[in-house]
């Protein structure tokens, strides 16, 4: 086995044969993007053969077999979705019970393990979403609880965090809202906006279908001036931006910027500031030891007092309540 020690995290993809193109593509571009922005991560791409073909007859070739590959900590195991009935085969099941029990192991090395679409099959069958909740493709809802009885399928959520070190998600566009989730869980909120921008995935989607951080809400929109605006307020949280000195940084009037941003976002320029202030606000509160003066400032507020005030109105509690 080449396993060297590892500087970066890998995303690792075991690919089943007749894999979804996009179940894997997505995913592997948001993972391949992280490092752009600071995060980067090796990708890697193994199967149980050297050789798979894909739906719609394109090969994948010379991929590295599963067990070379000894999974760690700090990986994430991904398997994209396939066509069914070739890999819940009996004949398939049989061959490759010693993949079932690599799946196992990464659980079990507290590995982040995560299926997309119809690959949450193959994490039932390795037994690591027994008596857990699961998402699958709707498709799917039916005969994978028929298969698998002991499972408790959630038929109205994108993703599901099925176990701590579990994911299993809905299918297809659902892999990139789940990927997004990963580099916001492990990286923070502005990365994977960053990310998502990126691949033009403006409405990034949480497992409840809702929008999340407010980094990533209110970007259902390709006015790439508003855009410019919101990366230039969150950028510049801490100043007194006043509607000059903002129209100036995107090269626009005050009028039409203050025009488009309302008509874009559905916010004015002052309340979007305000919920980007909050929202950074409340992650240094949660994850720092600052005091509630020291955040104020921090996040361009006049003062503790205002800080208090603005939270209390949009949590219903005070700060420190967290």
């Amino acid at each position: 086995m080449a396993n060297k020690p590892k500087s970066v995290p890998r995303a690792i993809f075991l690919i089943p044969p007749d894999v979804q193109l996009l179940d894997l593509a997505g995913v592997a571009l948001v993972f391949g993007k992280a490092e752009v922005y600071g995060a980067p991560y090796e990708i890697l791409f193994c199967s149980s053969e050297k050789l798979v073909q894909t739906i719609g007859n394109l090969q994948l070739a010379n991929l590295v077999h599963y067990s070379e590959i000894e999974i760690c900590p700090t990986d994430t195991l991904l398997v994209p979705g396939f066509e069914e009935p070739v890999v819940m085969s009996q004949g398939y099941r049989r061959r490759n019970k010693k993949l079932f029990a690599w799946i196992r192991d990464a659980v079990e090395r507290q590995a982040l393990v995560c299926s997309v679409c119809s690959g949450s099959y193959l994490l039932a069958e390795a037994g690591v979403l027994d008596g857990c909740d699961c998402a699958t493709h709707w498709t799917c809802f039916d005969d994978m609880q028929e298969r698998f009885p002991q499972l408790n399928i959630v038929r109205d959520r994108l993703f599901v965090q099925s176990r701590p070190n579990v994911y299993t998600s809905a299918g297809v566009t659902s892999g990139i809202d789940l990927a997004l989730h990963i580099l916001k869980e492990r990286h923070g909120p502005k990365l994977a906006f960053q990310v998502a921008r990126r691949l033009v995935v403006y409405m990034r989607r949480n497992g409840n279908t809702d929008q999340g951080s407010v980094y990533l809400k209110y970007r259902n929109h390709v006015d790439d001036v508003v855009h410019a605006a919101q990366d230039y307020l969150i950028k510049n949280i801490q100043d007194k931006n006043t509607i000059d000195d903002l129209a100036e940084g995107v090269n626009s009037s005050p009028r039409n910027l203050t025009r488009k941003f309302k008509l874009r976002t559905g916010l004015t320029i002052g309340q979007y500031l305000s919920e980007i202030r909050l929202e950074r606000a409340r992650e240094l509160l949660e994850n720092t030891e600052c005091t509630v003066e020291h955040v104020a400032q921090e996040c361009g507020f006049s003062g503790a007092r205002q800080l208090r005030n603005l939270f209390h109105k949009k949590y219903s509690r005070p700060p420190r309540a967290v």
